[in-house]
């Protein structure tokens, strides 16, 4: 009885995540936290600590050390603080849902209520592209759909963090279920490419596309013709829904052109903040400068904004910058952020340790035929795309939905789970 109560209340906790995200950064930030400190309760109650031998975890606890590490160089440590000591409870979350996911078979069912949540926010995006407007009101007068994140562009990211692992459980139940059911996994994985794609992000667009590409590739049980067929199709509908809208047009195909023509330019001017240019290039050569200024370990965790803006004056109301920084929270590029606030040694040790956690569960992803894993791992791949824009890696809304993949890719896949013997 007792152990049915548990496992309802981390289920819901579970459940609930994909919810907390939409309600605020501080409401997923308390679920992690609270299923965090319920298991390691748990972990007590049951004495179970032989998780800690297993390989994939002293890679996170040797993360985690380097992140304490960086703290310590860090040029502003309050900024940094909480980023780098509260990885930890990523780490217990990874504990967390490897455990349930192991234990009981139950908890698979926790994406049937993700993705009428995904479906909920998708068919929001619609709404919200026809009429202007999402369900609650958000977004009159943007051209980027916001959907339930009310002043935030990231309802694209958010379905596209959680729709790889969503197609992969299809395509695992379609195996089991009649033809009507392959059909519905090919219609959802449209929705789901549809729905990122009208919100205008750019970077999420091509990162999901690319995604499912790498996910037919390493879905071996279906024919070259087949994948041939369904990558058509998939590019025509998407090809539509981007001709028809002026907006989507410009902004996914026109500007990608122009961004790809002007970037050296942009890149090289000896002054970046005048520089009339794109603002990616600019920040990449800011970037750039930071990373040579402080070239082993870079600035510290967050720490590219207090450099970058340190040295901003203002004079006649114009911000005029030193030392070729252009002042921003962050380089809007997962390599740029890293070199710059790593450095090269910290960029490889960071680098060396993701490739060391991903290289550890190829071989039994493929073999279990783990279509959930392949989907998480097709997101997690993309993450590491050079030159796309990104958003702060470590940021706590990034690195939440990173670890949500990893945790459900160990997870599901059995003999890779940390508490299989």
């Amino acid at each position: 009885m007792i152990e049915k109560v548990i496992n309802r209340y981390f289920f819901f906790l579970l459940s609930f995540l994909p919810i907390s995200f939409l309600i605020g950064p501080s409401v997923s930030l308390t679920n992690i936290l609270i299923f965090d400190f319920s298991f390691i309760f748990l972990l007590f109650y049951k004495k179970d600590w032989s998780w800690i031998k297993n390989p994939t975890i002293k890679i996170l606890l040797i993360l985690y050390l380097y992140l304490i590490f960086n703290q310590f160089i860090a040029l502003d440590w309050n900024l940094s603080f909480f980023r780098n000591f509260g990885f930890l409870r990523l780490i217990v979350f990874f504990v967390g849902v490897n455990y349930f996911f192991y234990n009981n078979e139950n908890f698979y069912k926790v994406f049937i209520i993700w993705s009428a949540i995904i479906f909920v926010v998708v068919f929001d995006i619609f709404i919200e592209k026809v009429f202007g407007t999402n369900i609650l009101g958000y977004g009159y007068g943007h051209e980027r759909v916001v959907s339930f994140f009310k002043d935030e562009q990231i309802p694209g990211g958010f379905v596209y963090a959680f729709s790889l692992m969503l197609f992969g459980y299809y395509v695992s139940k379609s195996e089991d279920h009649k033809k009507y059911f392959k059909i519905f996994t090919i219609i959802a994985l449209i929705l789901f490419l549809v729905a990122i794609i009208s919100t205008g992000e750019r970077s999420n667009s091509f990162k999901a596309f690319f995604s499912f590409i790498l996910f037919l590739f390493l879905f071996k049980e279906i024919s070259f013709f087949k994948k041939l067929f369904l990558l058509g199709l998939v590019f025509l509908i998407i090809s539509l829904v981007i001709l028809s809208n002026d907006y989507l047009k410009n902004r996914l195909f026109n500007s990608v052109i122009y961004a790809a023509s002007n970037f050296k330019s942009s890149f090289v001017n000896y002054d970046p903040h005048n520089n009339p240019g794109l603002l990616y290039a600019k920040l990449a050569r800011s970037s750039y400068e930071v990373f040579k200024n402080y070239p082993y370990f870079g600035v510290g965790n967050k720490n590219y904004r207090f450099e970058s803006c340190k040295n901003k004056i203002i004079s006649k109301n114009i911000h005029i910058m030193r030392n070729n920084y252009v002042c921003s929270s962050h380089p809007h590029q997962i390599y740029y952020e890293f070199l710059s606030e790593h450095g090269l040694i910290g960029t490889l040790i960071l680098l060396v340790l993701f490739f060391l956690i991903f290289y550890k569960i190829l071989n039994l992803l493929f073999l279990s035929k783990n279509y959930i894993g392949i989907g998480t791992l097709s997101y997690l791949i993309a993450v590491f795309t050079p030159l796309l824009p990104s958003g702060q890696f470590f940021t706590d809304y990034n690195i939440s939905l990173f670890f949500i993949n990893l945790s459900i890719m160990y997870a599901t896949t059995q003999k890779a789970n940390i508490f299989s013997k």
